[in-house]
């Protein structure tokens, strides 16, 4: 048996981050990370392409919990405790200097994650890899944690930050189904995919209720860019649950409506009536996409627009503003994929990260049902929330030996899949991640 005052699983950003806070705010606790993999912050490495991510501009927190499709009322509070201001405080303090990018995304100005990577590792803590949790239980006075390999460990406070789809079983918390989001879509539509590279700003796309509004890039296999990865944040859901097949509608120019179109193209074709519809754009408008509206639009693209009907040119305009993609799938974008769904956020204190079934159980990072969208957000959520559980578990007197009480036989029970049929689920017995992607 292993004594530890603070066990935490997960070492991921959320959790390593509540480890070097426990580490400067209480050192005299014996706080112990277990890792799954054999090195820990696999996540934070490779976020933002490897220069990583690390927060976003706020210019108030009512503005900024906006981006989050998933915990933003209850984030609030939060990060008027610890925000992004505090977050960009602290790592520079502990001596990574950031910039901040035009779009508000801030990073390192060395521009590479392995800084931040040092920061956090440098405050000193035990972080033990390799480490598979099986299962835990609850004990008279604590927690005890049991391996695969069969080693136990047994502490006072049990933090849980395994990141979306790992949860852990046996505390009677209830889970939101998860499902990937920031995702990018695929397109069995050919004829659209060869326009690839293609970058349209200000485009709004629609499907299954769900709207966004920002840059569309066309790839290889569908689409992709920021308002692809909004929607696709926001719909996670209703996406998953239509297995990823269904048809989007495209507005490719997003200040304007149909009848607006209508309009420039009518007074296009008086001012360049010798211009043909196929080769000219009157919206700024990609040339290659431009054709493919036209086409769609059932208009001739040798057709002159000066002898464009009125009809012809309401079928444009309709294009322009109502085109339709087949959707037939989702792609992962890069290594940025985050899990919507989680631990129910009414069952844990969101200014401690507590528990409110078990006193002296928190959570930490993506195992909540939080999760944002891209350019820092979600690693501000796990900054955030990694910092309250430390400071609320360095408050605590944990002077008394940490579990006495030990620990009964745990079988680990196999893993499970979470998928979306259930809205929720009441989990049990051990430590079991999902594979839901």
């Amino acid at each position: 048996m292993i004594y530890f005052d603070v066990t935490i699983i997960g070492g991921g950003a959320a959790g390593i981050f509540a480890a070097a806070v426990l580490a400067e705010k209480a050192p005299h606790l014996k706080v112990i990370v277990l890792e799954k993999a054999n090195r820990p912050l696999a996540k934070v490495r490779v976020s933002g392409g490897g220069r990583c991510n690390l927060t976003h501009r706020c210019s108030s927190i009512t503005d900024f919990v906006k981006n989050y499709p998933r915990g933003g009322r209850e984030l609030i509070g939060a990060f008027h405790r610890f925000g992004p201001a505090e977050t960009i405080a602290w790592f520079e303090h502990h001596g990574v200097p950031l910039t901040m990018l035009e779009n508000g995304c801030y990073f390192p100005q060395s521009d590479s994650s392995a800084d931040v990577i040092r920061a956090l590792l440098q405050c000193g803590m035990n972080v033990r890899t390799d480490s598979e949790v099986a299962g835990i239980h609850k004990t008279e006075a604590g927690f005890c944690v049991q391996l695969v390999s069969g080693e136990q460990f047994s502490c006072k406070k049990l933090l849980i930050a395994t990141g979306g789809g790992a949860f852990v079983h046996g505390i009677g918390h209830t889970v939101e189904s998860c499902v990937p989001s920031l995702f990018t879509f695929s397109t069995a539509d050919q004829e659209f995919t060869s326009l690839a590279g293609n970058v349209i700003d200000n485009v709004r796309v629609s499907a299954l209720g769900c709207k966004a509004e920002g840059a569309l890039l066309i790839t290889h296999c569908g689409i992709s860019g920021p308002v692809v990865l909004q929607a696709s944040s926001f719909g996670a859901r209703r996406f998953a649950e239509n297995r990823y097949v269904f048809e989007m509608k495209i507005n490719w120019k997003a200040a304007m409506n149909t009848e607006q179109v209508f309009q420039v193209l009518e007074q296009f074709k008086v001012s360049s009536p010798k211009k043909r519809t196929g080769t000219w754009s009157p919206i700024g408008l990609p040339s290659k996409l431009w054709l493919l509206i036209v086409k769609r639009s059932g208009v001739n693209e040798a057709c002159e627009w000066g002898s464009c009907a009125r009809k012809m040119l309401r079928q444009i305009a309709a294009q322009v503003t109502d085109f339709s993609l087949a959707i037939t799938g989702k792609n992962t974008h890069r290594e940025e994929f985050v899990t919507c769904g989680g631990i129910r956020l009414k069952e844990v204190d969101c200014k401690t990260m507590q528990s409110r079934l078990m006193p002296g159980l928190y959570f930490a990072g993506e195992v909540l049902d939080i999760d944002g969208l891209t350019g820092g957000f979600n690693l501000q959520a796990a900054w955030t929330t990694g910092y309250l559980a430390a400071q609320s578990i360095s408050s605590v007197n944990l002077d008394e030996a940490a579990c006495a009480a030990p620990c009964k036989p745990n079988h680990p029970t196999p893993s499970r899949r979470i998928g979306t049929q259930n809205p929720s689920s009441r989990l049990s017995d051990c430590v079991a991640p999902a594979d839901y992607r």
